[in-house]
Parts: structure tokens; C-alpha cells; sequence
């Protein structure tokens, strides 16, 4: 066993490992050339200009095709798209929301910002939401359940959408982590009546920030459009589908801009060459360190639909996962554990837990009805803490060579002989 770097021995590698930015490391002509064409027309909004290019459309058309949903709109943001999809379905005050803890802040967010009061449930060691802790946490006031598709894996969706039928409540798709990926042979983001993708720097694809929603249902579609641009239906492809009679609603502005667009149709033809390229570098991964004693893989529900953007792993204790990441990361092969960064993790968004807001006005949690029975407090769920505090998380990315995969397999080996 030789000597870790954080003890003062010899890295693994002598240079780090690029970061998880899987489209964004891959940005180069094709992007350039949708950019500048809509530059060149002098028309950066998707609905009028002097000669418009109509690459918020495009967008939108080739990931409905891509996703294999019938519609998809270009927002703003996962965020945004979050919003919007929520607000589609009629989400507001008093409203509960189920979502998990184990998420990026913006899935709570979205929930609270429309006044709807979110419940966190569970995990399971796939670390998505665990379909029975969903069963046990609905009441008279849910209308909707929010899995989460976290670190590019789906979530148990089959049982989740059992549990939605049997007492008739909608679900919504968390897709930002996960864009592209399958379960069972089929697209995340288009099992619930609405899913939702993040377009941010992160993600699969990128265009720096940017989301989309995706729908079958034409009516929850219009009022998506409605949403996201101050209640009025200017898509071009619900022109011929809507009567002059459909309802009005109030909205607020989402709507993406054609440089956005521009670079999300050059991206998006790169999706399914990243996701391939990720998925061989994790199997390689994961065969590499199957037979470390103490060492536990991921579970998923479809290990098949993984995108691969992420080696997750999991070790015996809290202790010996926050010193594994950091030997890891001193190796050069950059690891976290995302509970103890206070990333994506219940207990760490102490603006939900202060409901802190701009203005004076109260969550709707604080409502009478909710007193004593909503209170969201750190070391709330203890299983959900147990597993994310053993979980060790490494990105991966679709340049790394098979030698750079080679290297983790080597560190970990490395960092577990030394901390077991």
C-alpha cells in the first residue's frame, strides 16, 4: 500500500481530472455557427425580429422529438421550468407538493414560490425518492408527487406512478440531473403529466442556463405557454391547436431567448454521444472496483436508462466516506460527499427552514392548519441522513480517456485499503 497524498505520498495523478461538465466541454463549431446565425439576423427574440431564425422553435421541436414527448417549450431555466410545470398544473396556496430530501434547492423552491407547501419524504439507497415513503406522507391536500432524477438516474417511477394512480394525484418529473436518460427503455421526463429539464452548465447538454418543459397533454401544454409569457399564446405551434375561446390565466415571463435556443440545437445532437460515452466510462468504472470489500455501488432502479455522469458509490461509515473523498480528491480525482458539502441536501436550505423571504408575509406552511405538522427541521429524517453521509460521489465526463477512468479505479483502491 503506498503512502496517500494527503498523507504527503505521490498522487495518483499528476493533474486533476476535468470537471463534470459534460456539454460544456464539448462546445466548439456547431454552437458557434447556430449562434452567429442568429447574431447575423439581428434577431434575438424568439417572436419578431428583422429576419428571425426561429431557433427557440427548432429547439423545442427536436427535443419533443428527441425525448419522445409531443411537446416541449424552452424556458428560462430548470428553475423556470420547475415553475412553470407546477403552475400548469394548477399548483398554489395550500397545495402539498411531495419531493424528496434529497434534491437541488430549486425543486423546493419552485413548490414555495408558487405558495404551495412542500413534504419532504424519504430516500432509498438508489438515492431517489422511495416510493413508500410517498404513500405514507399523502393527505387530503396532495396534488402532486416531484421525484427527482438525481446524478443522471431515474427514480423508481413505476412504483411512484402506482402510487400517483391509486389516489388520482399528479406527478411531475424532476429531470434537470438527469436530461436524456431512460427508465425501462424510455426518456425520463415523460412518465408524470409534466417533466422538466435544466439546460445549466452542469447538466448533460448545456446552454449555460436554460429549461424545457414537456408535456402529451395539449391543454397542460397551453398553459405552460400561458405561464411563461404573461398569460398570452404566442408558440408557434399552438396557433391551430387551441380555440379563440381557451382561458385566460395570469403569467409571468420564462421565455427563452434565440442565442439560448441557438446554442441548445447544437448541443443537443452531442446528447446521445455524451450519455454513451459517460455510460462506458461509469461501466468500466464500476467493474474496475466491484470487489473492494466494504464498498457498495449504487443501486438504481434501471441501471440500463443511466446516463453515467456520475460514480456513486458507498462505504461502511460517515467517517470513513468524508475521508475517502478527501483522499480521493488530494489524489487528483476530485469526490464529495454531498451531505457534508451541504449540497442538494434537506437539512442545509435554511432559507426554507428560517422561511426566509423578501417580504413580511408568511409561508403557507405557517398557515393555521399546518401549525405543528409541517415544520421542516435539520435531522429531520435520519435515514435519508445515514445514506447520503456514507455516499461518495465522483463526476465523470465524456472525454475522459480510458486511462483517466483507470486512475479512479486505481485511487479508490488506493484510499480504501487505507481507510478500512
Amino acid at each position: 500500500m503506498s503512502k496517500l497524498a494527503l498523507d504527503g505520498g505521490t498522487p495518483v495523478r499528476r493533474e486533476p481530472l476535468l470537471p463534470g461538465w459534460p456539454g460544456g466541454l464539448l462546445i466548439g463549431a456547431e454552437e458557434k455557427a447556430q449562434v452567429l446565425e442568429v447574431l447575423d439576423s439581428q434577431s434575438l427574440y424568439r417572436h419578431y425580429g428583422p429576419r428571425p431564425r426561429r431557433k427557440v422553435a427548432e429547439l423545442e421541436q427536436k427535443f419533443a422529438q428527441a425525448v419522445g414527448a409531443r411537446h416541449a417549450l424552452g424556458v428560462t431555466s430548470g428553475t423556470g421550468a420547475l415553475i412553470v410545470g407546477l403552475a400548469a398544473l394548477g399548483i398554489g396556496p395550500g397545495d402539498e407538493v411531495i419531493v424528496p430530501t434529497y434534491t437541488w434547492v430549486a425543486t423546493v423552491n419552485a413548490v414555495v414560490t408558487l405558495g404551495a407547501v412542500p413534504v419532504f419524504v424519504d430516500i432509498d439507497e438508489s438515492l431517489t425518492m422511495d416510493p413508500r415513503a410517498v404513500e405514507a406522507a399523502i393527505t387530503p391536500s396532495t396534488a402532486a408527487i416531484v421525484p427527482v432524477h438525481m446524478r443522471g438516474a431515474g427514480a423508481a417511477m413505476a412504483d411512484i406512478l402506482a402510487v400517483a394512480d391509486r389516489h388520482g394525484l399528479a406527478v411531475l418529473e424532476d429531470s434537470a440531473q438527469a436530461v436524456g436518460g431512460r427508465y425501462r427503455g424510455r426518456r425520463l421526463g415523460t412518465f408524470g403529466r409534466i417533466g422538466c429539464f435544466s439546460l445549466q452548465y452542469h447538466k448533460t447538454i448545456t446552454t449555460g442556463e436554460g429549461g424545457m418543459v414537456v408535456t402529451e397533454d395539449t391543454t397542460l401544454f397551453e398553459r405552460a405557454v400561458r405561464y411563461h409569457d404573461q398569460g398570452s399564446v404566442r408558440v408557434e405551434e399552438l396557433d391551430e391547436l387551441i380555440p379563440d375561446e381557451s382561458p385566460l390565466i395570469i403569467g409571468v415571463n420564462y421565455r427563452m431567448s434565440e442565442l439560448t435556443a441557438a446554442v441548445g440545437v447544437g448541443q443537443l445532437g452531442k446528447m446521445d454521444w455524451i450519455i454513451g460515452q459517460m455510460r462506458a466510462h461509469k461501466a468500466r468504472a464500476v467493474r474496475g472496483i466491484a470487489g473492494i470489500p466494504g464498498l457498495t455501488v449504487r443501486p438504481l432502479p434501471d441501471p440500463e436508462g443511466d446516463t453515467g455522469a456520475t460514480l456513486i458509490f458507498s462505504l461502511p461509515t460517515p467517517e470513513a466516506a468524508t475521508h475517502c473523498a478527501r483522499a480521493l480528491s488530494a489524489e487528483n480525482v476530485h469526490a464529495s460527499v454531498p451531505w457534508t458539502s451541504g449540497q442538494h441536501v434537506y437539512s442545509h436550505f435554511d432559507q426554507l427552514i428560517e422561511r426566509r423571504f423578501l417580504s413580511k408575509r408568511h409561508c403557507s406552511w405557517e398557515c393555521p392548519q399546518y401549525q405543528g405538522k409541517a415544520t421542516l427541521r435539520k435531522n429531520q429524517f435520519p435515514r435519508s441522513d445515514e445514506i447520503l453521509r456514507r455516499a461518495v460521489h465522483i463526476d465523470l465526463h465524456p472525454l475522459m480517456a480510458e486511462s483517466d477512468v483507470d486512475d479512479i479505479v486505481t485511487a479508490v483502491y488506493k484510499v480504501a485499503e487505507a481507510v478500512r
